[in-house]
């Protein structure tokens, strides 16, 4: 397969680590100070055009490549800043909904999404489970035209902003059905919803990530998304493009893990010479590339099958479970190279090393998706 960068995917990655060297460092003070992301955040990406990427341009969308989405993603790992995260949600569930959802459902929420107005999320996560369908506790009971739901959604992203989200529930009408999940979309303001506090990550600095209660939230029957009992469907396909989109930015900040050990062992001096000459460090940078080198390989293969339309699932488990200890072993001989001064908040490479470790358990385990590798392949030819 040829992955010789267009002069479009060119034009992406330039307008990506444009605005990742002059707004980034804007948007990471404002964090800093306040824990949080600013409030014109998607406004700012609107803007730059990096929202509906996968999203038809009758919806607002840019009606191009999730391969281009994975380039910009990759730039925006390299300044290990936790901004990206709002900019793959509204990404991603943007193209979620325009994949299920009806024609009336995808004109009343997909534009707001693409022009940055609402905050999307996506929850499936809940305190007693993180990938068992069957465990679900929030509930959807039908009550006439509508749907009553009740219960709480763990550790989900952007819950107590504007905007909407999937919520994948256990739809009460459909007990005793095998597959009794099913996805709505839910205003995050409407009367019934409230949220706890953020959650403190190792990485992640400042990522907006919260417990999401629903006490007796009314919910019309037309915003159920796809069919009734494909929750997790809908859920199973996101998270395969949520998981190479992770990956992208995770080459990323290997990528930027790499170059700032190369720098530190040639500004280092040993015995009169740049430390990066000495024979065992010189053979770790060269370990450190071939692994991002692989890791991206894997992450170009699995979007170009996502947007060739064909399966993608098992080669985005494949993803995870290839690039996961590669870029985290590739951020902690970066912070090796620089000794004490690596365990430093003052060097970059500390952050890249925290924030590599959420791959692992982020976006699915990296032993559930070890498993879907796994029986895919006792189940093939």
């Amino acid at each position: 397969m040829d992955f010789t960068l267009s002069p479009i995917n060119k034009m992406v990655i330039k307008a990506g680590k444009d605005f990742c060297e002059r707004i980034v460092p804007e948007i990471d003070a404002y964090m800093a100070e306040h824990g949080d992301y600013p409030p014109d955040l998607l406004e700012k990406y609107a803007k730059a055009r990096m929202l509906g990427f996968d999203v038809p341009k009758e919806y607002g969308g840019l009606a191009t490549t999730n391969f281009n989405l994975i380039l910009l993603i990759e730039e925006f790992g390299k300044t290990g800043s936790t901004c990206f995260l709002p900019l793959l949600m509204n990404n991603s569930v943007a193209e979620t909904i325009c994949h299920w959802g009806s024609e009336e459902v995808k004109k009343k929420f997909v534009p707001p999404l693409c022009d940055g107005s609402a905050w999307a999320t996506m929850a499936f996560t809940e305190p007693d489970t993180g990938s068992d369908p069957k465990m679900l506790t929030t509930t959807a009971t039908p009550d006439g035209d509508d749907f009553i739901i009740n219960g709480c959604k763990r550790f989900i992203s952007m819950a107590n902003k504007p905007g909407y989200g999937v919520f994948i529930c256990k739809d009460l009408s459909l007990a005793g059905q095998p597959h009794d999940s099913t996805a709505f979309i839910i205003d995050k303001k409407s009367p019934g919803i409230s949220c706890s506090g953020h959650y403190e990550l190792t990485g992640l600095d400042g990522a907006d990530t919260c417990d999401i209660y629903f006490n007796n939230v009314r919910v019309p029957k037309e915003n159920i998304l796809g069919k009734q009992g494909q929750g997790f469907n809908v859920l199973l396909r996101w998270i395969s493009g949520e998981r190479i989109q992770q990956a992208a930015g995770m080459v990323g900040v290997g990528h930027q893990a790499y170059l700032e050990a190369k720098k530190y062992s040639m500004q280092r001096i040993v015995n009169g010479m740049p430390m990066g000459y000495m024979q065992g460090f010189y053979w770790m940078l060269g370990e450190m590339k071939v692994k991002i080198d692989a890791c991206r390989l894997m992450v170009y293969n699995a979007v170009c099958k996502q947007d060739a339309g064909k399966n993608f699932d098992t080669a985005s488990a494949e993803v995870k479970v290839f690039t996961t200890p590669l870029i985290q072993e590739v951020t902690r001989m970066a912070v090796q190279f620089h000794g004490s001064y690596g365990y430093s908040k003052e060097y970059l490479v500390e952050k890249l090393f925290r924030i590599a470790m959420h791959q692992g358990v982020v976006a699915s385990s990296l032993e559930i998706n070890k498993t879907i590798v796994g029986m895919t392949a006792l189940m093939s030819k």
